[in-house]
């Protein structure tokens, strides 16, 4: 995979020389593209800022883009050197949506594939409220499993989708397995697996792999984390208290798996990588692949990663984008990445230093 760079404008350089004088924000909510060439319209030689809170304003993005333009070379050096461990080839098609299955499900069924009309949804919520299963679920009638720990929200999802069988408790990788089972025989096929519980999602999609076989497969993912490297929080019993005491949640970075740890584990389990979006990828099991001819799944996670719009919590965007852009040496990233993380939690008085997984590829 290689990336695009396109030349600016006479204009566009001129206007970048004066705002590289200006500081680079560093907020760390952050919605937009982590490749700042994203933001540039080589037709008319403009950069565009999206009109979000927090969202890059156009100084920032002059910033990054004239440093982008100015190690071109460089940059696509370290990104080709990186992507050596990609497990997918296809380019990526940014038409495939990580926001909603049903048409996924529709293309199964419209392929020849049998759907099952169940799912487990680990982090269900509502059941309605921007919740990527909710048209699959009213549109099939579909049973299954949802998992909620908070009350409200379990009462809403009776409510909202009653043929759904709604497990109001605390997930752990430890009792992830004895929950589904109260709604579900095990082990089971089903349509979707989707686990959001913005903490240790990887340790519970690794209990239920063994005893789940999903067509679909959709995770919440923390793209602050770009690929080779595999990071993932691990399960810990005060890292939810913490997580909700925190004055501002959506600052919390420790939070999830990243890509390239999702992408690896899944595979092993017959699992293709699809799409990646926002903070979500989705899979298929290899058993449907020809659902999505003519592409040749698995897709190239790191051209998607390039690709997509994300929604990142608690990482600066510059930090992301040195981890990817800069560093051509796994061994000599994975210090600053563990460093953040562990200093981020004592900076932020977490009551212990919470378990973390991280390699490279």
């Amino acid at each position: 995979m290689e990336l695009e760079f396109i030349s600016p404008s006479a204009t566009m350089r001129t206007a970048l020389r004066l705002s590289i004088l200006l500081s680079v924000g560093c907020n760390s909510t952050f919605h937009g593209y982590v490749n700042p060439l994203k933001h540039y319209d080589p037709a008319t030689g403009s950069v565009f800022a999206f009109n979000l809170t927090d969202g890059e304003d156009i100084n920032d993005l002059s910033v990054a883009i004239e440093d982008f333009l100015s190690r071109k070379d460089e940059i696509r050096q370290t990104v080709a050197t990186l992507s050596r461990w990609r497990v997918g080839h296809q380019r990526c098609d940014t038409s495939l949506d990580t926001q909603n299955v049903w048409p996924h499900v529709q293309r199964l069924r419209e392929a020849g594939f049998a759907t099952e009309g169940r799912y487990v949804n680990v982090g269900g919520n509502d059941g309605r409220s921007d919740d990527p299963l909710f048209e699959y679920a009213q549109t099939l009638k579909a049973v299954g499993v949802a998992i909620e720990r908070d009350p409200v929200l379990c009462e809403r999802h009776r409510a909202n989708l009653p043929q759904v069988n709604v497990v109001c408790e605390e997930v752990t990788p430890q009792n992830i397995v004895g929950l589904v089972s109260q709604g579900m025989a095990l082990p089971a096929s089903i349509d979707v697996l989707k686990i959001d519980i913005d903490s240790y999602d990887c340790p519970v999609l690794e209990e239920l792999l063994p005893v789940l076989k999903a067509k679909i497969v959709l995770m919440e993912v923390n793209p602050s984390i770009p690929p080779p490297y595999q990071w993932a929080m691990l399960h810990h019993p005060k890292l939810w208290p913490f997580f909700n005491g925190h004055a501002n949640p959506r600052e919390v970075p420790i939070r999830g798996c990243s890509l390239a740890y999702e992408v690896d584990l899944l595979r092993r389990y017959d699992y293709d990588f699809l799409a990646f979006g926002g903070h979500d990828a989705l899979f298929a099991h290899r058993s449907v692949r020809d659902a999505w001819h003519p592409l040749k799944p698995p897709m190239d996670e790191f051209d998607c990663y390039n690709e997509a719009f994300i929604a990142a919590n608690g990482i600066p965007i510059e930090r992301t984008r040195h981890w990817y852009f800069d560093i051509n040496d796994t061994q000599a990233a994975l210090p600053e990445i563990w460093d953040f993380f562990v200093g981020w939690m004592q900076s932020n008085e977490a009551p212990s230093i919470f378990p973390f997984a991280l390699r490279g590829w």
